[in-house]
């Protein structure tokens, strides 16, 4: 019964990093109110941008530190994997970025860097990129608990993206309704499985990983 727990924590812990990814809907429809009134996200001042960002940013940056802090010490098992990709999988991996960036610039019109860039001043700019570094973070660690799960529920490894499936059914499916349009939650999941892919690709070596998934999501 221990054994089966376990392998049911993997699940339960990569929902935690989804349920993570919630805090900012927290803050924007109780703690945010509270100080901003009822005002729309859209329409919000740039300092008030700056103070929601913030505040994500501190709920996401301690929820992930508490969700690997926990994998180590209550499932013994290490999130932050240094094994060695190989070269081929570097190579592939390398391609699924290239083909996310182009599909984010696809949907864009330019590259999404090139369009936060045009829409925003610096200091936003900033804001907005030290925010998405967070959010890669929950998102990543939703395909490594995934995988982890899947795999340890058929007790070997697998070269189906499991994790990138689960984000996929998650933080991909949220985005149709969080962004109002169908394409961006379809382009969305479909990333997910892809990031799920890097993961395999790079030998789950979250180092690599992160990396990898932070260019293709933020380019």
């Amino acid at each position: 019964m221990k054994k089966e727990r376990s392998v049911w924590e993997y699940f339960w812990y990569a929902l935690y990093a989804f349920a993570g990814l919630g805090a900012e809907i927290v803050l924007i429809g109780l703690v945010e109110p509270a100080l901003f009134g009822k005002i729309s996200i859209s329409s919000y001042t740039a300092g008030q941008s700056i103070i929601h960002w913030l505040m994500t940013i501190l709920c996401w940056g301690t929820i992930t530190y508490m969700l690997v802090r926990c994998g180590r010490t209550k499932l013994d098992f290490q999130v932050i994997s240094n094994t060695r990709p190989s070269r081929k999988g570097i190579l592939l991996s390398g391609v699924l970025v290239l083909a996310c960036i182009t599909a984010n610039a696809f949907d864009w019109g330019v590259l999404k860097v090139i369009g936060e860039w045009r829409s925003k001043d610096l200091l936003l700019f900033s804001f907005q990129y030290i925010y998405y570094i967070f959010e890669v973070m929950l998102v990543l660690l939703i395909v490594v608990y995934g995988q982890k799960f899947a795999e340890s529920l058929m007790r070997k490894r697998s070269p189906v993206p499991w994790g990138g499936l689960l984000l996929c059914c998650t933080w991909g499916m949220v985005h149709i309704l969080s962004k109002g349009s169908i394409k961006t939650g379809i382009f969305t999941m479909l990333f997910s499985i892809l990031f799920g892919e890097i993961y395999i690709l790079l030998e789950r070596n979250t180092k690599y990983s992160y990396l990898a998934i932070a260019l293709a999501f933020m380019i």
